[in-house]
Order: C-alpha cells, then sequence, then structure tokens
C-alpha cells in the first residue's frame, strides 16, 4: 500500500466541511472526482471510512483513527516548517530553551554548566515564560526545551505522540524573610505581609495550597518573577516563598532566614520538556546530555 500525501489533506477538508461538495470545493476537484478519491483510500486501506447510510458525514471507527493520525501529520508538518523558518538562517542553529523565570539565574546555568564546555560552538537563547506560555512557544516551534516546574496532572495532559519529557529535580520552595536583630523580621505568629506570585505563575497555586486559610497575611506585592520576590524580602517587606536554590546565598550570609516551620515549605518538580519529533542532531545531542542525570 502506498500513502498519498493527498489523502491526509482531503480527510482533514472532509473532517472540517462535513460535505463531500464542499470539501470537493476546497480541495478544488469536482464532487465527483472527490468522491473517486475518497473510494481509492478505501480500496487501499481496505476498510471503508466513512458510514455510507449516514445522512450526516460520519467516520466509521477505522475512519476516525485514520482522521486522528492525519492530525498528527499535519500537527508535525506544521510545527516543522514553523522550526524551520524560525531556526535555520545561515546554516546556524541557535538552540533556544524557554524558562520559567524563577530558574534563570540560578539553576539554569548550572544545569547547563557541562553541555556549553561540551559544545564550544554552542548558540543558546533563552526566553523567560512561565509554565502557560512556555507550552505555547513549544508547540508552535518558537522554541527547542521548556524547563519549568511541572505537577502530574498537566504532564498527563501533554500528548504523548507530540511531546516528551524528562524529571530534572525536585526543588524545595522555602518561606523567607529578612532578619532584625539576628531573628526573623515576620513570622508565622502575627499578620504579615505576604510577597506573593502572580495568578498566572505556576508557584502561585503551589504556595496557595500550603497557606490558604492556616496562615494569617495580607498580600503585599506580586508579580511573576522570583528574583524581584527576593529583592523585597531582602528589603524587610515581607514573608515569600522561594526555590531554595535562588536563595542559599543570601540565607547562608545571613541576609535571609527561613521562616522555620517545615510544615509550610513545599517541594515541586522540575522538567524538562521538548517535541517529540527531533530536527537536528544537535537537539537530540543535548537531549540526551542533559537527561542523562538529575542534578
Amino acid at each position: 500500500m502506498t500513502l498519498e500525501i493527498r489523502w491526509i489533506e482531503d480527510l482533514l477538508a472532509l473532517e472540517q466541511e462535513k460535505s463531500i461538495s464542499q470539501a470537493a470545493e476546497m480541495r478544488h476537484v469536482t464532487q465527483s472526482a472527490f468522491s473517486r478519491r475518497l473510494q481509492n483510500i478505501e480500496t487501499a486501506l481496505g476498510f471503508q471510512i466513512l458510514k455510507r447510510h449516514s445522512k450526516n458525514i460520519d467516520f466509521t471507527e477505522a475512519g476516525q483513527i485514520l482522521l486522528a493520525s492525519a492530525k498528527n501529520i499535519q500537527n508535525q508538518l506544521e510545527t516543522t516548517i514553523n522550526y524551520l523558518e524560525k531556526n535555520i538562517k545561515n546554516n546556524e542553529l541557535t538552540v533556544k530553551f524557554a524558562v520559567s523565570h524563577s530558574l534563570i539565574t540560578q539553576f539554569f546555568p548550572r544545569f547547563i554548566h557541562d553541555l556549553s564546555l561540551n559544545l564550544e560552538d554552542l548558540k543558546l537563547e533563552i526566553i523567560a515564560a512561565n509554565q502557560k506560555q512556555g507550552m505555547r512557544l513549544l508547540k508552535d516551534g518558537s522554541c527547542d526545551f521548556l524547563i519549568c516546574y511541572c505537577d502530574q496532572k498537566t504532564l498527563q495532559q501533554l500528548d504523548p505522540s507530540l511531546f516528551i519529557f524528562h524529571k530534572i529535580v525536585k526543588m524545595e520552595i522555602l518561606p523567607v524573610t529578612a532578619l532584625n536583630n539576628n531573628l526573623p523580621k515576620y513570622s508565622f505568629d502575627q499578620l504579615f505581609p505576604l510577597l506573593a506570585y502572580s495568578k498566572q505563575a505556576y508557584l502561585r497555586n503551589c504556595v496557595d495550597e500550603v497557606i490558604e486559610n492556616k496562615l494569617n497575611y495580607r498580600t503585599l506585592y506580586e508579580t511573576d518573577n522570583a528574583g524581584d520576590l527576593k529583592e523585597l524580602a531582602l528589603q524587610g517587606l515581607g514573608i515569600a516563598w522561594l526555590p531554595k536554590l535562588l536563595v542559599e546565598k543570601e540565607i547562608s550570609e545571613n541576609k535571609l532566614m527561613i521562616v522555620d516551620q517545615e510544615n509550610y515549605h513545599t517541594f515541586q518538580n522540575i522538567y524538562i520538556i521538548r517535541r517529540q519529533i527531533i530536527l537536528s542532531n544537535r537537539i537530540s545531542y543535548i537531549w540526551n546530555s542533559l537527561t542523562s542525570h538529575e542534578v
């Protein structure tokens, strides 16, 4: 059996228009020619793809499976074309990472350190993005990899035919505050100003699960950027929940202190995600290098 690319376009047109005559017009052929093409598909495959006695255009179970495959092929072709248009110019390949804001300054440089040593001509572009923005960039081919916090519910929603992911590390998220006479400036025993993540930030929900209806606070400031929250905490403006890696130095220098009640600490997994389709040997090499061990 020989698969013809036009079959994919024919099936997608028929599914979109719900009419043989309109699908034929969309494909710039006569209705009789389009009907013959559908019959040729069924003859080549050896099974029916349309329910012949239905008043509407209904696909058989086999037809629905074939249609789903056609949509996947279309998505992969569009992704490939977008990738080539956006990333390959003058035979140069720039590897693009979309990275959660809170992971850019401390985590990401450590994560790719060995890779940057092994690939001397490596050219990186870093795009700061929250999880939802990063997935959109990944889907339309605007980045090669996404590094972000992620939970199992979100991962289960990813189409395994389009995306693959790998857990990098489990990160502890700590409540921290500035010091006042070697003591934490704010505590959970009193009303405290909360330095919060904005609603679109992934860590917002994580922190809310820990503190809502449990602690007495007022929200002073909201932002996507954990780095901004750290600076506000250093200025003594409130308590912020920050990735441990982001505040290790400040804690060791006694500039910040952990509000030490472990039931208000939380952990979040960091993942690297890419599209299933690999468009260059370099992307494959980078993926294998970065997923060969946990940080």
